[in-house]
């Protein structure tokens, strides 16, 4: 089968998965648990399950070896007792005495993100304009009184990769393929990924290009817009003056322009400060 048919299979599954439940990604919020009956999800290819007892939590979850990031459908498991295929992955958390409830939460990735544009994008010289990409999303578990999370794990699991001038210098991070778009309305709704725009300024006279983005996610604040049905992230603002100096970066406070009004669904995982060198090449 050659390169273009396995691209349109690809693309009609995509179109399969994400309309079953495009009209309803709000998969997060609070849950009440009985003692000794567990509750089950499946998000994406992800096989969930929460049971809780008089002194402790216990996950189970099953993440197959491929997942797709198509898969963005969810639903709650009628039979949560079912068998899990394997391998199945078992966390404890012991508590003194344990609440009935928890609240399941969307988190931006615990590492800044790689985003590599399907194609090549270029910012000719004095030109300004916005991409909105996605990267994403963990499922983090907390409750009531604590600040951080019991569990903190990825829905779709990112590659590794490592981003910086050389072997010794620079982190690692995630990385993910986007088709980052210029209008909002071409970008595709997808539950398990949060939406960023990134507004360009090319100040200089010569036109630039990018292959490779770090997006630092952890100094991102998370939203819920009801109005876009869409999870966004803070604007970034890209400002290039010059090759002889870096891109000035700065992360909005705000919540984008486009997303109307939103809910507040959680804070940056981590203060911005020097974290990222957003930027590998701009030529």
């Amino acid at each position: 089968m050659n390169s273009e048919n396995e691209r349109d299979i690809e693309l009609s599954e995509n179109n399969t998965f994400l309309k079953s439940n495009l009209h309803d990604i709000h998969w997060w919020g609070e849950k009440e648990f009985e003692l000794n009956i567990p509750q089950a999800w499946q998000f994406g290819s992800l096989l969930f399950r929460i049971t809780r007892s008089m002194q402790e939590w216990r996950l189970e979850y099953h993440r197959p070896q491929v997942q797709y990031d198509y898969e963005q459908t969810w639903h709650k498991i009628e039979d949560p007792n079912f068998g899990f295929p394997l391998p199945v992955e078992i966390e404890r958390y012991m508590f003194k005495k344990t609440e009935s409830k928890l609240r399941l939460l969307p988190r931006l990735a615990n590492r800044s993100v790689v985003i590599k544009p399907v194609d090549p994008i270029y910012i000719p010289a004095g030109q300004r304009g916005t991409l909105y990409i996605s990267t994403p999303l963990w499922l983090s578990g907390f409750i009531e009184g604590y600040k951080e999370p019991i569990f903190d794990l990825p829905i779709i699991l990112p590659k590794d990769t490592w981003f910086g001038p050389n072997p010794r210098t620079g982190e690692i991070c995630y990385a993910t393929a986007i088709d980052g778009r210029t209008e909002l309305k071409n970008l595709t709704r997808r539950a398990f990924r949060a939406v960023t725009p990134i507004e360009f300024h090319n100040t200089s006279n010569q036109q630039l290009r990018f292959d490779r983005m770090n997006v630092p996610v952890p100094a991102l604040p998370l939203f819920y817009s009801e109005t876009t049905g869409r999870l966004w992230t803070s604007q970034i603002k890209v400002l290039h003056e010059g090759l002889d100096k870096p891109p000035r970066i700065r992360l909005e406070n705000r919540t984008p322009p486009l997303a109307g009004e939103v809910t507040y669904l959680h804070p940056p995982r981590e203060p911005a400060g020097m974290l990222f060198n957003m930027f590998e090449s701009f030529f």
